[in-house]
């Protein structure tokens, strides 16, 4: 237990000294019990023994502690040379050790001293050239391994690193490659939004042109006076106002898909009847529906039960999917509106009799800033908003724990789906 204030440092022992001193210690052990049992020397010269071989087996690992860390400081050695270095002290310790013993003890000196001179130095050189060997396979795949991270940080997320085996190198490879398919992803998410950026700011200045240049240029008629007549005015302030409305549309939409995008969309649930949503969805968009003389209608019976959802939130969805339709829907024809309840599921449909969606541009309708203009132009030119209605009626939907859908038959028209929990 340390003191606060008095700004020393306890002592502790790092666990690789505490795994060498132990070693140390086995080693000895060892070699006295191997001297024990097949020589039984006497006493004193095993004290003896016992004393050079704990001497020795300090003074080799402090020595070789202090050689390897000062010629990896001043030389920056590198595995392979660390590995070869430490089979050539390993052999010199044992060769040391040899003829150490053989003047003090146990060893004749006429014959088996060189023997065993020789088998040390045949042990040492083998025991180099190994450790160069099992230096190399390691470096070898560590070298693979960087060669990958300078790939990625280089930019290039397809690279990948081919390593066999099961140790820490190759479990370092996997890594690797699971850090090259995270970037990969962000990258491609990256580039996705970028993508969604430069589509925004074209489609949100597309769309504000019209509707602003449309309302300069009714503005410069009124005050210069070049429109006089009373019926002509009145035109040009309905016209106005639909502008000012559609403008307003836009903007309500924009500010709606970034709460959504930033997970800010609060909901205030209550229980509510999804068929009554939509039938003041339907009686609201009647005149627009009538103007572009569409049959707009509820289809099927009323009564789905009464589920937890944001009513204002939910008809925001159900608005741009009945204002979708009829945008998309030619003069005479019809959009049918069904609210169903089963298996645990309350169903919106809208369906219209407009041109339909092409199979390619289906899976893409629910995107920000798509439109499927090739397949389905809307009625009269019509329309409004940058491309977000769909994209919206999504994060709501799915904000609520549902799904949507969409379809569009062989026969012409689509079929959009709403679908929450009951």
């Amino acid at each position: 237990m340390s003191r606060s204030g008095t700004g020393a440092t306890p002592f502790r022992i790092s666990a690789p000294w505490l795994a060498t001193a132990l070693a140390v210690l086995l080693a000895v052990g060892s070699g006295i019990l191997l001297a024990e049992l097949l020589m039984s020397p006497p006493a004193g010269e095993l004290r003896s023994l016992t004393a050079y071989l704990a001497l020795s087996g300090t003074a080799t690992v402090g020595a070789g502690w202090l050689i390897l860390r000062g010629t990896d400081h001043f030389l920056g050695l590198s595995i392979r040379a660390k590995a070869s270095l430490g089979g050539i002290l390993a052999g010199s310790v044992a060769l040391l050790n040899v003829f150490v013993t053989a003047q003090l003890m146990f060893i004749s000196t006429s014959h088996d001293l060189k023997l065993l001179i020789a088998l040390i130095v045949f042990s040492g050189i083998v025991t180099i050239f190994f450790s160069i060997w099992v230096a190399y396979s390691v470096t070898s795949r560590l070298t693979m391994v960087t060669e990958g991270v300078r790939a990625l940080a280089a930019g290039d997320y397809g690279a990948r690193v081919e390593v066999s085996g099961k140790d820490e190198v190759s479990r370092l490879a996997v890594d690797v490659n699971v850090l090259a398919v995270r970037l990969l992803t962000a990258e491609h998410e990256r580039a996705t939004l970028d993508k969604e950026k430069r589509d925004l700011t074209a489609a949100v200045s597309h769309d504000l042109r019209t509707p602003l240049a449309s309302l300069r240029a009714m503005v410069e008629a009124l005050d210069d006076r070049v429109v006089d007549d009373p019926g002509e005015v009145r035109r040009y302030y309905a016209t106005m106002r639909k502008e000012i409305e559609r403008l307003s549309r836009m903007i309500d939409d924009l500010f709606e898909l970034s709460r959504i995008d930033s997970g800010d969309l609060s909901l205030d649930r209550h229980l509510v009847s999804l068929d009554e949503i939509a039938a003041e969805v339907v009686d609201g968009m009647q005149a627009h529906a009538r103007q572009k003389d569409i049959t707009l209608a509820i289809d099927g019976p009323a009564g789905s039960p009464r589920i937890l959802i944001d009513g204002s939130r939910i008809e925001r969805a159900i608005a741009n999917l009945v204002r979708n339709a009829v945008e998309h829907t030619p003069p005479g024809g019809r959009i049918n509106v069904n609210v169903r309840s089963d298996d645990g599921w309350v169903t919106l449909t809208v369906k219209d009799s407009g041109a339909g969606i092409s199979a390619e541009d289906l899976p893409h309708i629910w995107e920000r800033f798509y439109r499927a203009e090739k397949s389905r132009r809307r009625a009269n030119g019509g329309g409004d908003g940058a491309g977000l209605g769909l994209a919206i009626v999504r994060g709501i939907v799915e904000a609520h724990g549902g799904r949507v859908g969409a379809e569009s038959p062989h026969n012409g028209g689509a079929i959009f789906t709403i679908q929450v929990q009951a």
